[in-house]
């Protein structure tokens, strides 16, 4: 077998991998659709258009957010809260998950003036706001379920904003 043989074999090999390559990018193309389609229509909360619960703390207009003591993105996601210009635009829920007391580390990322429910208080929302994994957001308008959904980036933080206060909510961060 000469150069011409060794060339063509190598070819034939970069030909499979290519290819090989190409099948995998498709396939990671697909499951990445289909994740972010499974955080389009949550099975969790209250339906969209339905009343929201009122709770002292909680607005008529306003972004709820959940969030467990014992989750990782949602300690990623109160330290963007925290961040926010204006933190007390979100009412933060804060629960314990599976590990007791774990709420507190939560509570912690948040700043001082950030409307937070913990305890008694946040499970009582949590119940009936439906909700039962975090890191969750509900937009509230009107008193109304506006939008809803599974929180990832800091994005989704602002989509629930402008969902709650209109378009006119502030983008600016520090």
């Amino acid at each position: 077998m000469g150069y011409t043989g060794v060339t063509l074999a190598g070819l034939v090999w970069l030909l499979l991998l290519s290819f090989g390559l190409l099948v995998v990018r498709r396939e990671l193309s697909i499951l990445q659709d289909r994740v972010a389609v499974s955080g389009a229509a949550p099975a969790d909360g209250l339906a969209i258009g339905a009343l929201a619960p009122r709770f002292p703390g909680l607005r008529a207009d306003d972004v709820v957010l959940f969030f467990f003591g014992d989750c990782a993105p949602c300690h990623e996601l109160a330290t963007e809260v925290a961040r926010s210009a204006d933190p007390g635009r979100y009412a933060c829920v804060v629960s314990d998950g599976a590990m007791p007391g774990s709420a507190a580390g939560v509570r912690a990322l948040l700043p001082a003036d950030a409307r937070a429910l913990v305890g008694e208080e946040a499970a009582a929302v949590r119940q009936r706001y439906k909700v039962h994994s975090g890191p969750f957001g509900v937009a509230v308008s009107d008193g109304l379920v506006v939008s809803k959904g599974v929180l990832r980036y800091a994005e989704d933080l602002e989509q629930l904003r402008r969902a709650g206060y209109g378009a006119a909510a502030s983008t600016t961060t520090p």
